[in-house]
């Protein structure tokens, strides 16, 4: 992979160093290889488990005079005491259906951070897109500002060779002059306002550089068709639908019978003597049963908030897929209508040039009002900034519908 470039001007260069510099991308890349690791831990539970038991218990025993217990647990139960010190091992066994739903679980939560990166890494794009655009607007009034004050100033130094030869009057020249110092003004105001946008850009990218550069033209990306189910927003509510179904699986889950094989091997006597402790070492084994009997009717709730669940999930879903289509429809129409008004505004610049350019030449022969040179010159002025913002309307209409297609 290409290094990024230190001032970058392309709009891949900056989604380029804004993927790579994302922390919320890092961060749930990191949480998928969280998943495969909790998968690795799920394995290593359901193997043997070794744990060590110690106990050093006494169980007291008052007796009256007449050698009756008055206070104290039995001596058949007790003996008196317990003394232990054990290493046991424990293993789940016929848990298939509990251990493949675990299973499931985590490969569904694997997908559903995976999808998760593909929204946020989709937002991003759109955010970077959306501000370069933008800081690309002001590019272009900057540079259309610098060019009409440049052929400003020049008129400027021919008006006053034709005031100084009486063919204009000093106050027609004030107005004009007074318009090149406005437009100084414009051009500050428009420099002040790209750096501010392309500063935007870069905070938004990562990307530590402070200098005024031009951007480059972005190309419209190609027209692709709606995405369907396989969209990263529709997939999300599919892998919810797959989540509540193992959701219900762990409910049944966690009714089933579990058994643990258990073995343990040490020291275990009523007696604290070095004798008794001596002679009480051994081991033992079996099997250790637990089964559910009632619980209050928890399991019935349970599936009842799963299936308020599933239908929340379905309204989301069918809204999306409506309000989709509709954002889809509606953006084709707007490209549309851009295409045609980007056409009339381009033929109304071009006449608009082609008046201001034969009114700067009868300008430098005083064959037309100052005035009237001005006036062309603003509607030359409102017609560029027109056609600046309609280009830029389409392209955020193409990437908007890109999207879509994504």
């Amino acid at each position: 992979m290409a290094p990024a470039p230190a001032s970058p001007r392309r709009l891949d260069d900056f989604l380029g160093i804004a993927r790579q510099n994302s922390p919320l991308l890092r961060a749930t890349a990191n949480q998928v290889r969280q998943n495969s690791l909790d998968s690795l831990v799920r394995a290593r539970q359901n193997g043997v488990q070794i744990g060590g038991i110690g106990s050093a218990l006494y169980y007291p025993s008052v007796t009256n005079s007449k050698g009756e217990s008055v206070l104290g647990y039995d001596n058949a139960v007790t003996n008196g005491g317990n003394y232990a010190a054990l290493a046991q091992a424990t293993k789940p066994i016929l848990n298939r259906f509990q251990l493949q739903n675990d299973y499931r679980i985590l490969a569904s939560q694997g997908q559903v951070l995976r999808n998760t990166g593909r929204l946020t890494a989709l937002d991003l794009r759109r955010s970077i897109t959306d501000q370069f655009l933008t800081a690309y607007a002001a590019e272009r009034q900057l540079t259309f500002s610098r060019s009409l004050l440049g052929q400003l100033r020049q008129q400027d130094a021919q008006l006053r060779k034709l005031v100084d030869a009486g063919i204009f009057k000093q106050t027609q020249y004030l107005t004009f002059y007074l318009s090149v110092r406005t437009q100084e003004v414009t051009v500050e105001q428009d420099r002040l306002a790209y750096r501010r946008e392309l500063g935007t850009l870069r905070f938004l990218a990562g990307v530590a550089d402070t200098a005024l550069v031009a951007l480059e033209t972005p190309s419209p990306p190609s027209h692709r068709p709606l995405a369907g189910l396989t969209a990263p927003s529709q997939r999300q509510y599919t892998l919810d639908s797959l989540r509540l179904l193992l959701d219900r699986q762990a409910v049944d889950a966690a009714y089933r019978p579990k058994v643990n094989a258990v073995l343990d091997a040490g020291l275990q006597s009523s007696s604290y003597l070095p004798m008794a402790l001596a002679h009480s070492v051994g081991f033992g084994g079996g099997l250790q049963l637990a089964v559910p009997i009632y619980d209050g009717h928890q399991r019935q709730l349970q599936y009842q908030r799963l299936e308020l669940s599933e239908q929340s999930r379905r309204g989301y879903r069918q809204f999306l897929t409506v309000q989709r289509r509709q954002q889809y429809d509606q953006l084709e129409g707007l490209i549309r209508d851009s295409d045609a008004l980007l056409a009339r505004i381009r033929e109304q610049v071009r006449v608009a040039e082609a008046l201001v350019g034969a009114a700067r030449q009868q300008l430098a022969t005083g064959d037309v009002a100052i005035l009237d040179y001005l006036n062309l010159v603003t509607s030359y002025r409102t017609l560029q900034f027109s056609l600046t913002q309609a280009e830029i309307d389409r392209l955020r209409s193409r990437f908007a519908l890109d999207y879509l297609a994504e």
